[in-house]
């Protein structure tokens, strides 16, 4: 069943003694650090005090596994989020997990215009953490709640992103989407799009499963050309496979991610060189040129070499490994060949797309 939830308001003592015998006792004032929740795992029951991530709990780890199509997300949203705005997010999720797979465990946080409403659905979103990971504390509650970037930044700044909830100290992994109501606004067509490429970046995810965040970092480039190249050509690339989208859709949105290559190649720099936080215009070559680099890739190497097998190779192999043995030439090679096609009439360009 799916689960929409409108926004709500979520609101051993070890008795001392002394023996009585020919040695006595001084030290019953000692605190035992330990788990003292008895459905733990290592449930201590001489425990006086418990900090927090003390206990180990037996939760079940999705994360990676191709769930059946009954599993749906969870939807969470402020009450000044109409249904509609609902609905396309999750329309866009069911068009994406049925071509990409179905994973999660999967939450969406959507965030409406109202400062209050928002800041009201943070402390719902901190209580949810608690509620589904028993291993954290009050400290993991107020570092949620003063986390950066919160649901309040989501009114003032909108956009989307994926948080990931899976390392070495939570019990309990999930991916969460969160959805702002501008940058874009719902009544455009990239606000479909952009819950695609949220998607996408899921289904990248979920074929990487160690909760060591340090190899997890490891496993695909820091940089943006790959990962945010990868998610917003794929994402374009479905929507424009939709029945009521135009079949000159998906030319006419890569001739606009092309306009500025000139302004680009001017600056003397690639793709793979551009980080997070150099910034626009830099980034959004890397996110442009990036959906670009995936469609080179993908007209040279095939649809199911890109999608299936090297993500599927990806875990055990890493990047580069998985890249070479799947695509056939490092991936220095395949960028040194893309910057060649830069510099390709746009109709010579416009001929490598499906």
């Amino acid at each position: 069943m799916k689960k929409v939830l409108l926004l709500i308001t979520v609101s051993l003592i070890l008795n001392s003694c002394k023996k009585e015998d020919e040695m006595l006792i001084t030290n019953t004032s000692t605190e035992i650090e330990g788990c003292m929740d008895t459905l733990a795992l290592n449930y201590n029951v001489l425990a006086t005090t418990q900090p927090d991530g003390s206990c180990e709990y037996n939760v079940e780890d999705l994360w990676g596994v191709e769930l059946p199509t009954s599993n749906f997300p969870e939807y969470y949203f402020t009450s000044d989020v109409p249904l509609s705005q609902v609905d396309k997010i999750r329309e866009s999720y069911e068009i994406a997990s049925t071509a990409w797979g179905n994973y999660g465990p999967l939450e969406y946080w959507i965030i409406g215009n109202d400062v209050t409403l928002a800041d009201s659905l943070d402390i719902v979103f901190c209580d949810t953490r608690l509620e589904k990971d028993l291993s954290l504390g009050n400290n993991d509650y107020q570092a949620c709640l003063n986390r950066g970037y919160n649901f309040v930044d989501y009114v003032n700044d909108g956009g989307a992103a994926l948080n990931l909830r899976r390392n070495q100290d939570d019990d309990y992994s999930v991916f969460i989407i969160t959805h702002g109501s501008k940058n874009p606004y719902p009544s455009d067509n990239d606000y479909a799009v952009i819950a695609m490429h949220e998607y996408f970046h899921v289904y990248q995810q979920a074929h990487i499963f160690t909760k060591n965040e340090q190899e997890r970092s490891s496993m695909l480039p820091v940089n943006p050309w790959f990962v945010e190249g990868g998610a917003t050509y794929m994402a374009e690339l479905l929507y424009s496979q939709q029945t009521n989208v135009s079949s000159n859709y998906l030319d006419e949105v890569m001739e606009w991610k092309m306009q500025n290559v000139n302004n680009f190649l001017g600056l003397g720099i690639r793709i793979e060189d551009i980080q997070y936080a150099d910034g626009f215009p830099n980034t959004q070559y890397a996110y442009e040129l990036g959906a670009w680099f995936t469609a080179f890739l993908i007209h040279n190497v095939g649809h199911e070499n890109y999608l299936v097998n090297f993500h599927d190779d990806l875990n055990d192999l890493g990047f580069e490994q998985s890249f070479v043995i799947n695509f056939g030439k490092s991936s220095q090679e395949f960028l040194d060949d893309f910057h060649d096609f830069l510099n390709l009439s746009i109709s010579e360009q416009l001929d490598i797309l499906p």
